[in-house]
This record gives C-alpha cells, structure tokens and sequence, in this order.
C-alpha cells in the first residue's frame, strides 16, 4: 500500500496510512484532533480498505490532544467494523489522551495499547488500564 498522507488545518494535524507486512492497515495520527482537524481523520478512516487483514491499528501515540469530534471520528470506525467483526486497535501513550478515554469510559470500548507492536502482537490486555 502506498502511503497517504493528510494534513489538516495549518498542519496542526497530519494522518498517515501504511500498512505491516501483514496487510494490517495503520493509521498514525500526529498533532490535534479537535472540531476543525476531525473531518480529516474521517476521511483518512474512511479511506482505509475494510478487507485487508480483518484489523485496523489507529496510532495515537503522536496525538498531542483529541476533542470528543476525534473520540465520534474513532467511534464512527469501530460502528462501521463491527457487523463484519473487523479488528480495531488503538495505540495510546499519551496520558492526557488517554484520560479523555477514561473520563468517557471509552478506555472500554477500544483495545488499547502502549506501543504499535504490542497492539500488531496483542501483547497487553488491550483496555488500556495500564495507562496512569
């Protein structure tokens, strides 16, 4: 796959799709997603071919700040990925990130993991309460 790269508004926010040798799609996100940057994300989400390797890895480790436009944008993806039981992981280290996860209880709803590989290995329990 070729990598695509989306930047958003004043390049405060920049989407990139790759993908393993696995075929698992990943989708890094770094910067803000906020009211003005989430559309973006959308699109790249959309973007992301549903039948590649039955999982989808968004890595936020890069993420420096999302608003509850960026949570519907992930939410969106994981409603889209259900009916057909396709695999959604989130990379999450930054803290301040994942308190928003926490404070919406959607730490609960995401498989969430510290770092890419342990999310591509599901090393880790995947809800994300290993997080402070």
């Amino acid at each position: 796959m070729t990598r695509r790269v989306t930047a958003g508004a004043s390049q405060r926010f920049v989407a990139a799709t790759d993908e393993l040798e696995t075929g698992t799609p990943v989708v890094s996100i770094m910067g803000e997603v906020d009211l003005a940057t989430a559309p973006a994300l959308e699109e790249t989400l959309r973007g992301v071919p549903e039948d590649r390797a039955g999982e989808l890895v968004v890595d936020l480790s890069g993420c420096s700040f999302l608003d509850s436009s960026g949570l519907r944008a992930l939410l969106a993806t994981r409603e889209r990925q259900e009916p057909s039981s396709q695999r959604l992981a989130l990379v999450l280290s930054n803290p301040n990130v994942m308190r928003i996860f926490q404070l919406t209880k959607y730490d609960a709803l995401f498989e969430i993991y510290p770092t890419l590989d342990a999310a591509v290995n599901r090393n880790g329990n995947g809800n994300g309460n290993g997080h402070a």
